[in-house]
């Protein structure tokens, strides 16, 4: 059996594809329902209590902005873990030992477990982007298409800089749990440092919701952090085929 064959029937009979659908349709589905019913439920709430609320009609784009949000931030997350429990290799020194004692070179290694989430994660990426815009067109009112595709392959691109960076610090890093916690916090600092004028618009981060910047205000200069994430990604990607096939295997 091919490395490509066993990745995908790997990245399926885990689970992990269904769990990144689940993560992405849910989130894409229910974002533009709870923004439609919840100036309903507030009013409910409030009905018998003197405070009156006056809540603006909800817009297309804040049913897309709810999705983009949690692309950002749950569904990075989902992917940043399955990408660990891949490509953390070393985390289990018997496994490890069994597939580099048949497989010399890292790349052959590294490459079909990289290319399976990366796909599995668009997949459900492109699903999710689907359940959000055909909810919000329903239930909010419609939006325009051609900015939606370009900021899910904007959103793709991010995706593919979080698994390169979940395979550099697999590289570095044992632990599954341990490479999760080296990735939440770089992204972290990554968004803290958006904060800073002159390097606000190279981050990567910026890429996480795309969908939503597109379709409510010009792109402005997203092309900085589409250099930035795509340069970053091949890089450190390289770095982590380059430190798998250095590594000694713990025993």
């Amino acid at each position: 059996m091919s490395p490509w064959r066993l990745e995908l029937l790997r990245i399926m009979r885990t689970r992990r594809l269904i769990a990144l659908v689940a993560m992405f349709v849910i989130l894409g589905v229910g974002g533009p329902v709870l923004v439609h019913y919840l100036p309903q439920i507030i009013k409910s709430k409030t009905a018998t209590s003197d405070i009156k609320l006056i809540l603006p009609k909800p817009k297309p784009f804040d049913g897309i902005q709810n999705f983009a949000n949690n692309i950002s931030s749950l569904c990075t997350l989902v992917v940043a873990i399955v990408a660990a429990a891949s490509l953390a290799i070393d985390a289990n020194p018997v496994i490890a030992i069994f597939y580099r004692t048949r497989v010399r070179k890292p790349a052959p290694l590294l490459v079909p477990r990289f290319v399976a989430v990366i796909g599995a994660s668009v997949v459900a990426l492109a699903l999710g982007t689907l359940g959000a815009w055909y909810e919000t067109t329903v239930l909010i009112g419609s939006l325009s298409f051609g900015p939606l595709v370009v900021g899910f392959l904007l959103e793709a691109l991010w995706l593919f800089f979080v698994v390169s960076t979940v395979a550099f610090f697999s590289s570095v890093i044992r632990s599954v749990l341990g490479v999760v916690g080296a990735t939440v916090t770089l992204f972290l600092a990554l968004a803290l440092l958006e904060s800073v004028p002159g390097v606000m618009s190279w981050m990567p981060t910026r890429l996480a919701e795309s969908e939503a910047d597109l379709i409510g205000h010009p792109a402005g200069v997203l092309w900085h952090a589409i250099v930035t994430a795509g340069i970053a990604s091949l890089l450190v990607f390289g770095i982590a085929i380059y430190l798998f096939g250095r590594r000694e295997v713990s025993r």
